[in-house]
């Protein structure tokens, strides 16, 4: 829905109001790994800073994957994609998600292009073995660092924006724009 504003001279406020509901794997309580503790401990000791803002001492959101949906995914299958093994993958039945019979070339899915991507940045898919999830879902190629306010906050955070309007965050703005009111500390929030 767009709004009229008359606060932000040339911008128009769009709100929009999301659901989100999903079913997750069941699952033990979470507790950090030994490969998430590593990628933490050598982010730090490398001095990476949130991907948005440049702060230092960041948060590590699960960017590809988040721990929640680990369990529910077909790792044998995500490997032998980044492999090149699988050279198509399903057509998925827009009402029920489940495979239609179709396929269609691996090289125009998501997947492979995360795949490709975390190869690029060091992941080696040839090593990972799909019993131990966490090897990916922990490593630093499925890491981003983010200060608290892009990662956890209502307003800026991964978890609370649409991926769009978060991604937008982190290039460089013309000088003077707005992107949401907490950024104008003169204005009261409602």
């Amino acid at each position: 829905m767009t709004e009229k504003n008359t606060v932000v001279p040339h911008e128009h406020l769009v709100k929009v109001t999301d659901i989100e509901m999903e079913y997750y794997p069941d699952h033990a309580p979470r507790t950090a790994s030994s490969i998430f503790r590593h990628t933490e401990a050598a982010g730090k000791k490398a001095g990476l800073r949130c991907a948005v803002s440049g702060q230092p001492s960041p948060e590590y959101h699960h960017l590809w994957v988040e721990w929640a949906d680990a369990d529910a995914i077909d790792w044998v299958i995500v490997k032998s994609i980044a492999l090149g093994e699988i050279t198509e993958v399903p057509v998925l039945d827009l009402l029920t998600d489940q495979p239609t019979g179709e396929t269609f070339p691996v090289e125009q899915s998501a997947v492979w292009k995360i795949c490709k991507l975390t190869a690029a940045l060091g992941f080696d898919w040839s090593a990972f073995d799909p019993a131990k999830p966490e090897t990916f879902v922990d490593s630093p190629q499925n890491m981003l660092p983010l200060h608290m306010k892009f990662h956890r906050s209502p307003t800026h955070g991964i978890h609370h924006r649409s991926f769009p309007t978060f991604v937008f965050q982190g290039y460089p703005r013309k000088t003077g724009f707005i992107f949401t009111a907490d950024e104008l500390p003169s204005l009261e929030h409602k």
